[in-house]
């Protein structure tokens, strides 16, 4: 069972559309996949009510931060945390060989709270468990001045940056209609799934033991 948190106290760096992105990505390959919406505003159980019928089957658990998971027969185990998440229970329900992904946007309000956050889970002693941790710049726009100020800052960090993803409303029109860019036409999103490859290649999920049916992508 691979279990893959996405995490960061600071609201709207993208964690759901991120969650949501991985967890149908893996359902598509024919995995169990279990989302985990631990966040009050339930955006990801939003996002899996509304995902049409044909596409890949995805598990759905909302609960608190502070209450264990149970993982069932799921094979992957994606964890869409919380804005302002307290790391009082952090030692709970992370653990050894689980993944962490820290998505972090461009602007010095989200780089000084993703230092913040990465020095309190430092502080916790997590890491010496062995939790694998990467970075994820989000939502970029290369050609700004604070995406040269976040690449700089995330190229200091011991954990790497996994991935760099762009600013596109590919993301914003899939998630409107409970999709990923993992289900739209391939020719629409290249340049978007070439960018997701770092990802995987990091997370590094064996193949699933046992593939379940896997509907085809739509055509929208």
């Amino acid at each position: 069972m691979n279990q893959i948190f996405i995490a960061n106290p600071k609201g709207g760096c993208g964690k759901t559309t991120i969650s949501t992105q991985i967890a149908g990505y893996y359902a598509n390959l024919g995995y169990r996949v279990l989302l985990v919406d631990h966040d009050a505003q339930k955006s990801s159980s939003d996002w899996l009510a509304s995902r049409p019928a044909r596409c890949s089957s995805i598990q759905l658990r909302a609960t608190t931060v502070e209450t264990p998971v149970s993982d069932g027969e799921a094979e992957v185990v994606v964890h869409d945390m919380p804005a302002a998440w307290s790391l009082d229970h952090v030692a709970d329900i992370i653990h050894a060989g689980d993944k962490v992904l820290v998505p972090v946007l461009s602007s010095p309000t989200d780089i000084k709270a993703c230092l913040r956050f990465l020095m309190e889970l430092y502080r916790s002693g997590i890491f010496e468990a062995g939790i694998r941790m990467g970075m994820v710049a989000n939502r970029s726009r290369e050609h700004t001045r604070y995406y040269k100020i976040l690449i700089e800052f995330l190229e200091r960090l011991e954990s790497p940056l996994v991935a760099n993803l762009r600013d596109t409303q590919n993301y914003v029109r899939a998630m409107d209609r409970g999709l990923t860019i993992f289900d739209l036409p391939e020719s629409r999103v290249a340049a978007d799934l070439a960018q997701w490859q770092p990802i995987f290649d990091w997370l590094d999920v064996a193949p699933p033991a046992n593939p379940v049916h896997t509907a085809e992508a739509l055509a929208v």
